[in-house]
């Protein structure tokens, strides 16, 4: 309503004070009059504004926490690379591999160190890093010269499209069928950390028995080596000290002191060894030549299985080896004909390669694994007893799992056993090398005080 037809001013003032105050009221009781539900959906919309606007202030807070510590990061990388250390380096690598491995074969790495890399691989890959950001971390972290040419051409092959197995193929001395088979399993299912993962326990499982067989060999060859030092060195100069007293004495040498005697003269003479050098190197040719003979290959395979001091040891670990072998083939996919030929391969004696050609056949021919296997004398009743079981029931995978675990620890105890046998041998050896030297050379002295006396 219009009030400025009201000639009185006063009159229209109050007048339009009185139209505001009404519309005043009329909004208070529309306000009223709206339903409760409506008030409560505003209220509960203003309380989420706010938490998610403390929300967004966290996140945010977290956002710049972290883009601080990746430009620092950066910064030290930056630092790193522009400092002396890449110069350091930069001539490490020029000494210790050439500018190019074109046309050059490489050395099969450690198994150990091979392993360790697998399971960086596996981590990095497992916690979300790329393929090839991970395969160049470890070529330039890891010492192992092999290993840094080859993940590194490896992540350049995967950066040009090809398949980390087809790249694996190409460096047949750094991995082996297994490890490749391993692989291409893995990228076939999708499978590849887990793949990577059960590679590297394997090849830890493979180390650990070849260091325990090793230990166990390490023992009397460091005491027949220090033997012959022994030896050599009284043959130079023991022994010359007791023929000047014979010599003045002059009295007849007993057959043995005059060998020793004989022996320590030519050691001391420079022909001998212009004689001795050709002759040496003509019998280590000739024992090249006849130690890769398939004949005596086998004869050599089969005795270390008739022998009680090394049957037990070789039978252990050659089964427990095939076992861990085929378990993680079997468990990553692995067709089992094609993984007992890979298996087959990480067994060193020649008569249990010979049975796993056999059963391969005759599995081709459709007979059980278990059946080929107890016509084998050599194979335990227990190992075979177990493929039965896990074929019977559909787990043949977790039953060699659980004979490589059982395999693995006879192998450490046939260990401990035969490291505890062979030191007293061998100190009965050094003491009957030492005796026969020592009686040899004092013979005489008795012979001449019977004389005086």
């Amino acid at each position: 309503m219009d009030y400025r037809y009201i000639q009185n001013r006063k009159l229209r003032r109050l007048m339009e004070k009185a139209r505001y105050k009404r519309k005043v009221i009329d909004n208070k009781s529309n306000q009223s009059s709206e339903n409760p539900n409506q008030k409560i959906q505003q209220k509960m919309q203003n309380v989420m504004a706010v938490k998610n606007k403390a929300l967004r202030k966290r996140q945010k807070s977290k956002i710049s926490t972290l883009k601080t510590y990746v430009e620092l990061k950066i910064q030290e990388r930056k630092e790193y690379l522009e400092g002396d250390m890449t110069a350091l380096r930069a001539k490490k690598d020029k000494l210790r591999k050439p500018k190019s491995m074109e046309g050059r074969r490489l050395k099969p790495p450690p198994i150990k160190d091979l392993a360790v890399a697998t399971k960086q691989l596996a981590s990095m890959i497992r916690t979300g890093l790329p393929l090839l950001e991970a395969l160049k971390i470890i070529s330039e972290t890891n010492e192992n010269t092999s290993i840094q040419y080859s993940f590194r051409e490896i992540a350049l092959g995967i950066s040009k499209g090809l398949t980390m197995s087809e790249m694996l193929d190409k460096y047949p001395e750094v991995f082996n069928d297994m490890y490749r088979a391993l692989v291409s399993a893995g990228e076939t299912a999708g499978l590849l950390p887990e793949t990577l993962d059960r590679q590297a326990k394997l090849l830890e499982s493979l180390a650990k028995i070849k260091g325990q067989i090793q230990s166990a060999m390490a023992y009397p060859i460091a005491i027949a080596t220090l033997t012959i030092v022994v030896v050599f060195i009284m043959m130079l100069f023991v022994i010359p000290i007791f023929v000047d007293i014979y010599d003045q004495s002059g009295a007849n040498l007993p057959f043995i002191t005059q060998l020793l005697v004989d022996i320590s003269n030519q050691l001391k003479s420079l022909p001998f060894y212009f004689k001795a050098v050709p002759t040496g190197f003509a019998v280590y040719c000739l024992y090249r030549y006849v130690s890769n003979r398939p004949s005596v290959l086998w004869w050599y395979d089969k005795t270390l299985l008739t022998l009680p001091l090394t049957k037990d040891l070789v039978t252990k670990s050659c089964l427990a080896n095939f076992s861990r072998t085929l378990s993680s083939l079997n468990s990553a996919g692995v067709p089992i004909l094609e993984a007992l030929t890979i298996a087959k391969r990480t067994i060193s004696n020649r008569i249990f390669s010979r049975i796993i050609e056999k059963v391969h056949i005759d599995i081709q021919s459709g007979n059980p694994i278990h059946k080929a296997l107890d016509q084998e004398q050599v194979i335990p009743v227990m190992f075979a007893s177990m493929f039965r079981i896990g074929e019977e029931t559909g787990e043949l995978s977790e039953m060699i799992s659980k004979l490589a675990d059982f395999y693995e620890d006879e192998v450490s105890a046939s260990v401990k056993a035969l490291t505890s046998i062979m030191e007293p041998l061998m100190i009965i050896f050094v003491a009957v090398f030492v005796g026969v030297i020592l009686i040899a050379m004092y013979l005489p002295m008795f012979s001449m005080m019977q004389t005086v006396g």
